[in-house]
């Protein structure tokens, strides 16, 4: 175990000045007795030897339980730094396991949300996306009789597209067609048409054709041809698709 240099200091100390007494104990009693052996009486001298050595143990006791104080305190200093690495540790742990539980869920609510997304994209995909145009009356060209209206023919109808905006990896299903008058109270339902089909000087093209609008979304869109020259039409898509 590795001590303080102060530590280290008082221990060498101590250590010595307790040998160092010992050492002067018993050379004192030595002497002592070899005196007595003689006859020679104790001077006071003799006598002072001893009690030297017992104040210099008590010395050496003292500076003895200062070094052992000292590494009582030592103890505890690194018993209190292993105690702090230990509850860093477990802090670091538990902000780890803390950032994975938050990771995990806001992955979970990613996926949720994504999954939400998707099933709200393909209900839309089955119930189909609408759109509509108003077509207005064919304008024929060349004159005519006085009080009359020239008539309209397909070369020279009212031409539009009507589009409806998809997701860019929609598979289009199928393609709804209706028309009617703009001001008619005729239903939808009842309004429905095929492509190519003559609805009343106006029809749908038979070919729909698509065209990017972005990054994630393009358009499917219908022709649509009115060469009636008295009224207006709606024309009307609903395109349904898959993902």
């Amino acid at each position: 175990m590795d001590f303080s240099d102060p530590i280290t200091a008082a221990f060498i100390g101590a250590s010595a000045t307790v040998l160092t007494a010992l050492v002067q104990l018993r050379y004192s009693w030595r002497r002592e007795l070899k005196d007595r052996e003689r006859g020679q009486p104790i001077t006071k001298k003799t006598r002072r030897g001893p009690v030297i050595a017992v104040f210099v143990l008590m010395i050496a006791a003292a500076a003895g339980g200062f070094f052992f104080s000292q590494y009582v305190i030592s103890l505890r200093d690194e018993d209190r730094v292993t105690l702090r690495a230990e509850l860093q540790t477990q802090l670091s742990e538990i902000s780890a396991s803390a950032a994975r539980l938050e990771e995990a869920r806001l992955n979970e609510r990613e996926e949720v949300e994504a999954g939400a997304l998707r099933a709200e994209a393909a209900r839309r995909g089955e119930e189909g996306v609408a759109a509509s145009a108003v077509v207005g009356p064919c304008k024929p060209e060349g004159g005519a009789a006085p009080g009359s209206k020239p008539p309209c023919s397909e070369q020279n109808a009212v031409r539009v597209a009507v589009c409806a905006r998809v997701p860019a990896s929609a598979t289009v299903k199928e393609v709804l067609l209706y028309t009617r008058f703009e001001e008619s109270p005729q239903s939808w339902a009842d309004s429905r048409v095929q492509a190519g089909q003559d609805a009343g000087q106006a029809k749908f093209v038979e070919k729909l054709f698509e065209r990017p609008d972005g990054d994630v979304v393009k358009q499917v869109c219908q022709g649509f041809i009115n060469w009636s020259s008295e009224k207006a039409r709606l024309a009307r898509i609903l395109v349904r698709y898959s993902l």
